[in-house]
Parts: structure tokens; sequence; C-alpha cells
């Protein structure tokens, strides 16, 4: 493997493979995201294409592409098999893409029977193949391996698979959006980005040692390479394994474990929907500290290790962090499973889960097998984020993030100290339930986003005084249906009606307050107008027994005014007092 060399001599080597180790995450590029790096991957192709082989004074010049650096690792047993420590990314976007090139060659040969390329020879399309993608049965590229078999799928014998992970979905965007562009250029230009990319640049750098090529990848992307704060942690922490390893025998066994647990962490990663920075910013909040990035954080804590005189004991941190971390992974994927049913740990997540993460990762961490007690705290918890949320007070103090910190396993401390918080709040002149009630009954302005919470409550309230399904979180969030089916807030009377003028008290103490609001779906929402709504009674006639409620009071009085919405307002009112012990 030379230093300087192209695309096409980096994959042209006999019996050469590269794999995407375990412990790196899997394919992350996408299309349509605001990093769109899969577009840009194919637009500065293009860009190239004009200034493939041109001939000026009868010599041929080319201005070739740079795709950047790899680093790779050769695997100790298989002198021809290169893991890919550094540049996956790009080496997958360039396998999809030559897939894609040859799926639309392919296409295009039996219509033009001949596909020429520049030096004015035939095209064999197998030859391709032979050159990057397998030969003699044998792959010349596999993604990483919970990933490898859906990846052969797609790009190796293009078959159409229900994707398992976000990356196999990113991998099929990326080859889908590739085929889609290729269709639409002349076939002497896909044979010029062919001949573009068989030429781009690269430099390479192959190491024979896991010790080495921590380093060197540590060393590379602690300066601003565009990598998340993980990937860049899991480079920092495999390096000071490292440095703080007594032998090289026990820093390649010290490194391989750290590969083993990141490789469980890339793959729960991709069975979640949270963003894996967001994880490791929530897993510093709870162990670490409240200040700083979480590479900061991190790094921090690993240099007060120092006071360590043991190496020993050094290694042993550093691999539970490591550890601790992996747990923290597996818990926001059971807090994901949790939040599609109704439960006090949901509402603690649609309220503040930048709040209650870090809080829920150590009471799983210290007390998962106490699902009974988890909920207490998680009821207690959700009683103190609704009174911090709905409140006529200024409170610039929360400290649940400082109470996840400290949490040391002691779940009947913690219980007693959550109930008096939820009693008198953070500081001793909190009136913490008396601002909380005041927000509904003195506070006339209720119209914005987060009353959605609160009449989503009400409507599983009364949904349970008829003995029917509550609507659980995933509808309410609507977190996989269509907008039109996504909740809002409606007003009952509309703001600026055409059957009516009100009047300048109505406006401020009836129109915005909460007995005058419905949640409703975008769509209803959409088809609703500024009639009068006595004459529009059947848009209340759903499945919602809060809509039939208001249905109800219009049939009976024939009229919405002061009367209704204050009848309205007092149930609505009464159910919040007692449900979050405001009375």
């Amino acid at each position: 493997m030379q230093d300087v060399t192209t695309i096409k001599k980096l994959f042209d080597e006999s019996d050469i493979q590269f794999v995407v180790p375990a412990y790196q995450r899997a394919y992350s590029w996408e299309v349509d995201s605001d990093r769109k790096q899969v577009k840009q991957f194919l637009s500065d192709l293009l860009d190239q294409i004009e200034f493939t082989k041109t001939e000026i004074d009868g010599k041929i010049y080319r201005k070739d592409y740079f795709l950047g650096h790899f680093l790779f690792e050769t695997d100790e047993y298989n002198k021809n098999k290169f893991w890919i420590i550094d540049g996956q990314q790009r080496l997958t976007t360039v396998i999809i893409f030559i897939g894609a090139i040859i799926y639309e060659l392919e296409k295009r040969k039996k219509i033009e029977h001949k596909i020429i390329d520049l030096d004015g020879k035939e095209i064999r399309i197998h030859r391709i193949k032979e050159n990057y993608l397998i030969k003699d049965e044998c792959a010349k590229f596999e993604a990483v391996a919970y990933d490898n078999s859906d990846f052969y799928q797609i790009i190796y014998e293009n078959n159409n698979i229900t994707a398992q992970s976000t990356s196999i979905k990113r991998v099929q965007k990326a080859y889908s959006y590739f085929k889609k562009q290729l269709e639409r250029i002349s076939t002497t230009d896909i044979v010029k980005l062919k001949d573009s990319l068989d030429n781009t640049v690269i430099t390479t750098f192959k190491v024979d040692d896991k010790i080495r090529a921590t380093q060197i990848f540590a060393f590379q992307n602690d300066r601003g390479k565009d990598l998340t704060s993980l990937e860049k942690i899991k480079a920092y922490l495999m390096h000071k394994i490292y440095s703080v390893s007594n032998d090289s025998k026990s820093a390649t066994s010290d490194i391989k474990q750290i590969e083993t647990i990141f490789a469980d962490i890339y793959k729960f990663s991709e069975e979640i929907s949270y963003d894996e920075d967001s994880i490791l910013s929530y897993h510093c909040d709870a162990y670490l500290s409240l200040n700083g990035t979480s590479i900061d954080r991190v790094k921090q804590w690993v240099k007060r290790l120092s006071t360590e005189k043991s190496n020993i004991n050094k290694c042993k941190k550093i691999k539970k962090f490591c550890v601790d971390l992996k747990e923290t992974f597996i818990t926001i994927k059971r807090l994901e499973k949790l939040s599609h049913n109704n439960s006090y740990i949901t509402d603690c997540l649609i309220l503040k889960n930048a709040t209650s993460i870090p809080l829920f990762i150590k009471l799983y961490h210290f007390n998962g097998q106490d699902d009974s007690a988890i909920q207490t705290i998680a009821k207690m918890l959700e009683n103190i984020l609704f009174k911090m949320t709905y409140t006529i007070a200024d409170y610039r103090t929360d400290n649940i993030p400082r109470i996840a910190l400290e949490y040391d396993g002691d779940i009947k401390e913690l219980e007693k100290n959550l109930y008096n918080i939820q009693k008198n709040g953070f500081q001793v002149w909190w009136e913490f339930s008396k601002n909380c009630k005041a927000y509904f009954e003195k506070n006339k302005w209720h119209y914005q986003p987060k009353i959605k919470y609160v009449l989503w409550k009400y409507e599983n309230y009364r949904r349970q005084l008829k003995r029917l399904h509550a609507i659980s979180p995933v509808d309410f969030k609507n977190k996989y249906a269509k907008k039109n089916l996504e909740n809002t807030i409606d007003h009952i009377t509309p703001q600026n009606p055409n059957f009516t003028e009100y009047g300048d008290e109505f406006k401020e103490k009836y129109l915005n307050c909460i007995g005058n609001l419905a949640l409703i779906t975008w769509g209803n929402n959409s088809q609703k107008s500024n009639n009068n709504p006595v004459d529009e009674i059947d848009k209340y006639d759903s499945d919602y027994i809060s809509h039939q409620e208001i249905r109800d009071l219009l049939i009976k009085n024939r009229q919405w005014t002061e009367i209704e919405i204050t009848d309205r307002m007092g149930w609505i009112i009464k159910f919040i007092n007692d449900n979050w012990n405001l009375a």
C-alpha cells in the first residue's frame, strides 16, 4: 500500500480487503439533513469531470480530486486485510457510489450494447466489480459487522431489503440518491465520473499494531476534525489507556477491551433515536460535572486521575467509565421503549428530558431492578417539573441535575428529598404549589405550546372516568404519523371572529384562558374557520372526550360566552388541583 495513491490503485492490490471495525460508528453520512455529506460528495466529483483528461497542445492534463487521508491497521492474522481506523465514512461512500455506477452502466449496456471509456476502449463492467467490490468470491469492503449482511445485499446484490438499523437506512438513501442522479446524466459523463473517482488522490498510513493506531488517531482527531464528541472521547480514552498501561502487552489488551465496549455502544446508538453526543452529555451530567463540553469534562476527570499512584487503578477507572457509558446507552434504549407508554417516567421526559434523563441514568444504574421505586421517584419528579413549568414565579434554580450527579443509590433518602422539594421547591422562600395554582387561576393567558401537556392529561383523565383507553405518548407527540395528525392548540371561540366583536375584558380574561382552548389535530384545525362555534358543533363530534364535553355545552346553551368558558375552566382547574396536589 502506497503512501500517496488513488482510489483505484488502493483497491486494485491483489486479495486486499478493507473492514470497518466493530468499535467504529456505523455509516452516518446523510442525504437530506443539514450536513448533506452525500450530496457534497457527488457535487465535488461532478465539479471534476470537466477537467478529466483534458488535452492541451497535444498533451493530456488531469486535475485530480483529493479525498483526504486514511489510516489503516493491518490485521494480525491476514496481512492483506486492513481495519479502517480513520476515513471509513468516505470509503463507505466510495463503495456505495461505485455500486450505483455499476447498476446504471449495466442498465445502459442493455440498450447501448457497448460503453466506451475515455481511451476509446470498451468498459468491462465485471472488471469494475472485481476491482472495487468482489474478487474470487471475497468482498473487498465490509461494513461494520452488524450492518455488513444488509450492506452486502444492497450494494453487492442490489436487493431491496427492510433496513434493521438507522445506519443501513442511510446506506439505502445514499444508494438511492446516487442512482437517481446518475439516471439524469449522459453515459459519457457517467464514464467521466467513474474515471474521476478512479483517479481520486488519497494519502494513506498503515500501522501494524493497535497502540500506534490509537496514538495516531488520537493525535489527528484532537485537532478540530469533524468527528462527533463521542468519537473524540473514544480516541482520547484509548490513547490514555495506552499512556498509563505498564507495558505494551497490557496496553493492547486494555485497548481491545475499550474497542469491544464501544462496539456495543455504537450498536445501541443505531437502535435509539437520541443523538449519541446528547447521550454522552447526559452521561457526563450524571457522573462527572455540570460545566463545560462533554470533551472538557472527560479530560478534566482524566487529569484528576493523576493523583492515583497506581497505573492499574487508573486503567480500571478509565475502563469503568467506558462500561458505565455503555450502561447509559442501554438505559436510554430502555427509557425510549418506556416512553411509548403512559407512565410518570414518560411524563418527566416530555416536560423536561434534559433535567430528567441524568437522574434516570443514575436510578437505573443503582436501582435498576426496583421498577416500583423508580416509578415512585418519577411521580415526584413529574410533580416538581410540572410546578416549575406552570408557574407565575420566575424560578432560576433547578437542583435536579445536581441531585442526579450526587446520587449514590440511597433511594429512600432521594425519595425524602424529592418529597420536600415537591412541597416547598428548591428555595425556602418559594411558594411552590401556590404559584403553580395561581398560573391557572389568576393568570388568564394560557395560549402557548406547553399547555398541550395539561390538555392531554385532562383528556386522559376524562377517558379514565369512562374506562376508555388513554391517548398514548406516541399518539400525543405524533411520533410516527403525518403532520395533519399532530396535536396543536385551538381556540374554541376564534381569535378573529367574523360574527361579533370582542370587548377588551373578554380579550384579556377569557379568549386565551384554558377554558377556551382545546387540544386538536392540525388537520381539524385547518378546517376550522372564524365562525361562531355554535354553528360548527359537528367539529367537536370526535373521539376526544374533552371535545364531546365542548359539544355538549354548545348543544345545551346554544352559545359560547364567558359563562361556558368559566364553567369549562373550572372543570379543568379542579382536575389540575387534584392531580398535582395544588388544592
